[in-house]
């Protein structure tokens, strides 16, 4: 009987480490507004400067960015902030007009923009 209560105990400690740690990294795909090569550098570049983010990866044709980062450490929210602070906007989080001015001529997505590369 004691055997059968410390294995049962070691296999919910087990479960229950691994859900933890498992928890801690989240990947999310997402809208975000750009055009071109630049916008994606720009873009991924953004996200991968809050703290926590692992992965960043922008695509042009479909405007989706893929995000993997550790929920400890980073939120969907802050990344989200930290793309529109750099011009591009979210579904949470709309660049500022002077922010987005300061974008080069072919970056401007809302003007109409559509660059060849």
């Amino acid at each position: 009987m004691k055997n059968l209560l410390f294995i049962v105990s070691i296999l919910s400690f087990t479960a229950s480490y691994a859900q933890k740690k498992e928890s801690k990294v989240q990947e999310v795909t997402f809208k975000v507004d750009g055009v071109c090569g630049d916008c994606e550098k720009r873009i991924e570049a953004s996200a991968l400067r809050v703290k926590g983010v692992k992965v960043a990866d922008w695509d042009k044709k479909t405007k989706d960015l893929k995000v993997v980062y550790n929920t400890k450490k980073a939120d969907l929210d802050k990344i989200q902030h930290a793309v529109s602070g750099d011009g591009h906007d979210t579904p949470t989080a709309k660049a500022d007009s002077t922010t987005y001015a300061k974008l080069p001529n072919c970056c401007r997505y809302r003007d109409g923009a559509n660059c060849s590369d």
